[in-house]
């Protein structure tokens, strides 16, 4: 009797078992959801780095960018070519895809194609450069060099200088336009309102960022007489020409004898003083009464 009910046990527990694997084998798989595959993002291509001059703009390896005041931004050109060893002491710094993350904004950089058919990266139009005597990351051997080449820093310049050999060096924005100084200002005050200041804009900068061949204590901020503010350097007011169109020019030169480029010097060229017109000359009438000279 016992092996009976054994039996009988042994095959309703086969017979539920089949009847199991038969209800798995009628139901459809649920499919097992997959992680859409991880595309890791592109490696700067300029970076922000620790430098002993403060934050600066570096390539991908963590070698300094720098740029040169002969250069006129947004011009398309290098001044580093055809002048001797100076593409290969200072390279072009060039990526074929810009890559950078905040607080860098990829819109301020471009590209050129130099005289000698090389690219060359651009920041707010000007070209970039490495130094051949950098070796290491963070090395920032080209600064001030000749008085011509800045390292790119981060916060960006808010003034610049740039150079030509007929003014010398002077200061700009960060776009390369040619700030002014004004003849009739005086020191801390601005004399140019009304038309005037329609004609030449105040510049302002609400900090001043600015290459090492400057001192920051040199600039310094003008409450204009309707309440808006103006930086100055060295207490002369700073200002843009209406008629530079763009970076590089310096039409504001010399102007009715009272506009300069703002040189790094904070000194106003002599002007040419016009000849004073001479006094009218009045002949005096001569009246004769004859006789014994009366």
């Amino acid at each position: 009797m016992r092996t009976m009910v054994l039996a009988i046990l042994v095959s309703l527990a086969l017979v539920t078992m089949l009847m199991a694997g038969c209800a798995q084998s009628s139901a459809p798989a649920t499919p097992v959801p997959t992680a859409p595959p991880v595309t890791a993002a592109p490696a700067d291509t300029i970076k922000v780095a620790d430098s002993s001059l403060g934050k600066i703009l570096t390539d991908a390896n963590g070698m300094t960018l720098y740029y040169f005041v002969n250069d006129v931004p947004g011009s398309g050109a290098s001044a580093c070519t055809g002048v001797q060893n100076c593409s290969t002491t200072w390279p072009a710094f060039s990526v074929d895809t810009v890559t950078v993350s905040a607080p860098l904004d990829p819109a301020d950089f471009a590209s050129i194609t130099r005289a000698d058919g090389q690219k060359q990266t651009t920041w707010y139009g000007w070209p970039l450069y490495r130094f051949l005597k950098d070796t290491r990351p963070g090395d920032v051997n080209g600064e001030n060099i000749l008085k011509k080449w800045y390292v790119i820093k981060e916060p960006e310049y808010t003034v610049m200088v740039a150079s030509t050999p007929a003014l010398g060096t002077f200061l700009t924005d960060t776009s390369g336009k040619t700030l002014y100084y004004f003849s009739k200002d005086t020191t801390g005050t601005s004399a140019c309102t009304g038309t005037c200041l329609a004609n030449w804009p105040a510049f302002y900068a609400s900090s001043v960022v600015a290459p090492s061949l400057l001192k920051a204590s040199d600039f310094g901020t003008v409450t204009r007489a309707d309440g808006t503010m103006q930086s100055s350097y060295m207490g002369r007011p700073l200002y843009y020409f209406g008629g530079d169109s763009g970076p590089g020019m310096t039409k504001g030169e010399g102007v009715i004898n009272s506009w300069a480029v703002a040189n790094i010097s904070g000194t106003l060229p002599i002007f040419a003083t016009p000849a004073p017109t001479p006094a009218p000359t009045t002949v005096p009438t001569i009246i004769s009464y004859g006789g014994g000279g009366y």
